[in-house]
């Protein structure tokens, strides 16, 4: 990665707050590295422009009218996973911390940048969290691919039971015919085996 003077990250990012002045404030900051900055004043325009515009990360304030961060967020992390980093205020302008400090957890956001975001932060917070949610997103596919795996396996295994005590068959012989009838078909080995499985407890 280049350093901050060099940097382009040419990414596409979501500014939200209430108040123009620290929208400005952040931009000018992320001007320095990418110019596809949009804006919204409050959690609810938040979502719609997460859908709208598909940012690769979204700086989201917490306390907004009409909808607030915390609640933008969780709404977003359900429909359109991306990297989320809150800027809050500092703990003595918070009554109760701890319970605050949950909510903030719970939210499925990346991270936290505490009020005034200093410049330095800001491009270190969008690096990491861009880098570190896109590894995450891979392991999370690597994983629903191991689990279909796993899931197909199951099915074919099942299937090829019911076709070895249905037609008195070897396991390798049953293995075939599923693979002839998945040949012909143009259809998965796993469509096969549950069409089959399904046809057996009818």
């Amino acid at each position: 990665m280049k350093d901050e003077k060099g940097l382009n990250l040419n990414i596409k990012v979501l500014v939200v707050d209430d108040l123009r002045e620290r929208r400005e404030e952040l931009k000018a900051i992320l001007n320095s590295v990418t110019t596809k900055i949009y804006e919204a004043d409050n959690g609810a325009a938040a979502i719609l422009a997460a859908e709208e515009f598909n940012p690769d990360i979204i700086f989201m304030d917490i306390k907004m009218p009409s909808m607030d961060g915390i609640t933008a967020c969780k709404k977003i992390m359900e429909t359109n996973p991306v990297p989320i980093i809150f800027l809050t205020a500092g703990a003595d302008d918070i009554k109760d911390y701890d319970k605050y400090m949950e909510e903030l957890k719970g939210s499925g956001a990346f991270s936290y940048i505490m009020k005034p975001a200093r410049k330095s932060e800001v491009l270190a917070q969008t690096i990491i969290a861009i880098e570190n949610f896109k590894r995450f997103q891979d392991i999370k596919k690597e994983n629903e691919t191991l689990k279909r795996y796993i899931e197909d396996r199951k099915l074919i295994n099942k299937a090829k039971s019911i076709l070895m005590d249905k037609e008195g068959i070897s396991e390798k012989e049953a293995h075939k015919r599923l693979q002839r009838l998945s040949m012909s078909s143009g259809r998965p080995l796993s469509d096969i085996a549950n069409a089959i499985i399904l046809t057996s407890s009818r």
